[in-house]
């Protein structure tokens, strides 16, 4: 994206100074310092508050800021005189200040950072990340490992910005290997579960007898292992 300054101005330089100082002070803060991490998480929630208390007073569409309000706000966020900030940077907080202004209704010409900050706090947001997962539907350890292993359908929003699933399938293993075939991920899926089982038959020995007991039955299971492959002609 070219260096130069949108006509459209959505933010105000006063507004605009205030972020650019808080994202100059981050750059500078150390990452290894607890007390450092914590002023640069504050300073970013207090950028995302001055985002949203100048932006409130455009009405979303399906959830976004207008494309053209969205592209001047990039074009001011990325030539700050403050410091750099990187497109991707640029289109991510964004990105963010929509999903807030959608997830907690905030809209008008009377918005102020204070009171973002006053919504932030009963909300609980009180990091960039969790901020990020805002709209995301509450998962369980066990959804997120089947999801990890097999994948998930992809995302669509309404046109309240809402999400719903969409036609695509995403993720899963081996989702990276653009040759895998779908009898790979299923053969993949098949080792898993033999191992499962063979760790859970080891893990119940060792509940019922202890350490002798899940010897022999790890023993067995590499036994046990081992024929089948010879006898499917896998074995070297």
């Amino acid at each position: 994206m070219p260096k130069n300054i949108s006509n459209l101005t959505p933010i105000d330089a006063a507004n605009l100074t205030v972020i650019g100082e808080n994202e100059k002070t981050i750059k500078a803060l150390k990452e290894n310092s607890k007390e450092s991490s914590k002023e640069a998480n504050s300073r970013k929630l207090n950028s995302y508050c001055v985002m949203i208390a100048s932006l409130a007073k455009h009405k979303l569409v399906n959830g976004n800021l207008p494309p053209q309000i969205s592209s001047a706000v990039k074009m001011q966020l990325i030539n700050m005189a403050e410091t750099d900030m990187s497109q991707g940077m640029a289109e991510k907080m964004v990105k963010n200040t929509a999903k807030a202004m959608n997830k907690f209704k905030i809209s008008g010409d009377n918005i102020t950072p204070t009171m973002v900050a006053d919504v932030f706090e009963d909300a609980g947001i009180t990091s960039e990340a969790k901020l990020i997962k805002l709209g995301d539907l509450e998962k369980t350890d066990i959804q997120l490992l089947v999801e990890k292993i097999v994948g998930r359908r992809s995302q669509k929003k309404d046109a309240d910005g809402n999400p719903y699933d969409g036609d695509k399938w995403i993720g899963g293993i081996g989702s990276k290997d653009k040759d895998q075939t779908e009898d790979d991920f299923l053969a993949k899926i098949e080792l898993l579960k033999d191992g499962i089982e063979d760790a859970m038959r080891e893990r119940a020995s060792m509940r019922q007898a202890g350490q002798v007991a899940g010897d022999v039955t790890k023993a067995e299971n590499e036994a046990i292992n081992a024929m089948t492959a010879q006898l499917s002609g896998d074995a070297a």
